[in-house]
């Protein structure tokens, strides 16, 4: 069984490098939804989110508007690459 490494907003804002209140406002918009929403605990898979949102809005200058339907294809992409890799398991690709 694989534990899952939880970090509160203050140790995911540090991680990421950017200010713990732009990552309540990605809660907010619902493009990250915490493992555990009461305490607002993050785990890995959210860190890497905030990193891309982070890059996507203040790299890439990408609007908010624009940024769900980016997470959203982002998504289809990790769904279908996981798929593929459980197709190739079954298969022995």
């Amino acid at each position: 069984m694989r534990t899952t490494i939880t970090f509160e907003i203050s140790e995911a804002a540090n991680h990421c490098g950017i200010e713990a209140e732009e990552i309540l406002q990605f809660i907010s918009f619902e493009w990250i939804q915490p493992m555990e929403i009461e305490k607002l605990l993050l785990d890995e898979d959210d860190l890497s989110r905030i990193r891309l949102i982070s890059e996507l809005k203040n790299k890439l200058g990408v609007n908010n508007e624009a940024v769900p339907i980016i997470l959203h294809l982002v998504d289809q992409l990790n769904h279908l690459h996981l798929g593929l890799r459980n197709d190739a398991r079954i298969f022995k690709v």
